[in-house]
């Protein structure tokens, strides 16, 4: 369980949701909705975010295996693949050739997770992502901003 090995006993210090997401036997699925912003249609489309909007239904489906987890999120029609795994003490999520490392920080309210370095192959990008999650016992809320491209933000709920 990533999040799990990732936060070690401050784990146990997040909202119901957000652990029965996080620690699900083989993963979790979730659904939702999320309004998208562009500050740059060009970097959001190239960085795989959806067209914007309102009300984008989602949905999240995480497939856990021994040393990593495949995060497939499907805002409407567009879907968005990437992989996490632990590297040393931070999350490490791949998608294609982009690298983002991030420090994840973990209290009785959710998470919060601070870029550390971008890299596209082996370049560094000027990339600075921030997100959040906020749980309650039966659903959470979260926000995803990379600066100067554009961010996602809704609420999502488990499903069995």
């Amino acid at each position: 369980m990533l999040y799990r090995q990732l936060l070690k006993d401050d784990f146990d210090r997040l909202p119901l949701a957000l652990r029965q997401f996080h620690s699900a036997p083989g993963g979790g699925r979730a659904v939702g909705s999320v309004a998208v912003r562009h500050a740059s249609g060009l970097l959001a489309r190239l960085l795989g975010l959806p067209p914007s909007g309102d009300n984008v239904p989602m949905r999240l489906e995480v497939v856990a295996g021994e040393t990593q987890e495949i995060w497939i999120r499907r805002f409407g029609d567009v879907v968005r693949k990437s992989n996490q795994r632990l590297e040393r003490d931070l999350l490490l999520e791949t998608f294609g050739p982009v690298r983002l490392l991030f420090r994840v920080l973990a209290d009785d309210r959710g998470m919060r997770f601070e870029s550390q370095r971008a890299t596209l192959w082996a370049l560094p990008l000027p990339l600075r992502i921030s997100a959040t999650e906020r749980g309650g016992d039966q659903s959470w809320e979260f926000e995803v901003t990379i600066a100067r491209v554009g961010s996602y933000s809704g609420a999502m709920a488990s499903l069995p």
